[in-house]
């Protein structure tokens, strides 16, 4: 009877070591996911806090006006152009206001290069520079508030979407996968809105704002946009982790007596 016993738990446990082998798989997967979306959180506070999601790059200068464009940087609520007068000296007034200026030879004549930065957060009426400003767009500073707007709001969402994550190691019933899963969804579409956005923007700057966008000049993403479109895929990936293992596991599909029971329907009373 005894030896009856030894060998039915003996096949029990032989039959559950394939599940504990995909738990075990399971819970390093989630865990990857964990961490990353943790680390994504640092690089999306990066990225939207830089000036590096788009360069326009005006190759040996292009003549606007009086001054020559010759690059420009953009973030998200922020874009720094850096231009050439060469009718201007050190004492020059420049009414954009002046970042950073220094005496530079440019096309065999010396000069003032500024580098200036336009402020899309800044309300016309209480900022009446934006008025004078060359760079400033309407249009654009709406992209922005939504850029700005998306991008808080995907923070937030990402560092609960960790505290979910990290909360399903301690309970492992299935519905705190779907929830924790749920979080990085609106986590992927708060960051993807601003991706897309900045697209947008960068369209609009090449039709509407040839201060920042000359008709010659082209334009690549840098390094704070990738970090952008690497913080989508992560939060996509843990989406779709946490979804897949978030399936019910019953009686003998369970690896141990405590996962299924986890999984049993539960009546909640008062």
């Amino acid at each position: 009877m005894e030896t009856d016993k030894m060998s039915t738990a003996s096949s029990v446990g032989a039959e559950r070591r394939p599940l504990m082998q995909a738990l075990v798989l399971e819970r390093r997967i989630l865990f990857g996911c964990t961490i990353l979306v943790g680390l994504s959180t640092f690089l999306w506070i990066t990225a939207v806090c830089t000036s590096k999601w788009v360069h326009i790059e005006g190759g040996n200068g292009i003549l606007i006006n009086t001054t020559y464009f010759m690059s420009s940087d953009s973030g998200v609520w922020e874009i720094c152009r850096n231009e050439f007068d060469p009718n201007a000296t050190a004492s020059t007034p420049w009414p954009n206001g002046t970042v950073s200026a220094e005496t530079c030879t440019f096309r065999e004549s010396t000069g003032q290069c500024y580098t200036l930065c336009t402020n899309y957060l800044a309300t016309p009426v209480a900022d009446q520079k934006a008025h004078r400003d060359p760079a400033y767009n309407v249009e654009i500073a709406n992209l922005v508030r939504t850029m700005t707007s998306f991008g808080i709001i995907g923070l937030f969402v990402m560092a609960m979407g960790c505290g979910f994550s990290l909360y399903t190691f301690r309970n492992p019933r299935y519905m705190f996968k779907r929830l924790a899963a749920g979080i990085h969804f609106i986590s992927t579409s708060c960051t993807f809105v601003v991706v897309q956005v900045m697209n947008t923007t960068v369209e609009d700057l090449k039709k509407s704002v040839p201060a920042v966008f000359p008709v010659k000049a082209y334009y690549y993403f840098h390094i704070s946009f990738y970090l952008a479109v690497f913080v989508v895929l992560v939060n996509f990936g843990a989406a779709a982790s946490f979804l897949w293992y978030s399936r019910k596991r019953k009686g003998d599909k369970a690896a141990t007596d405590e996962l299924a029971m986890a999984d049993e329907p539960t009546i909640i009373g008062r």
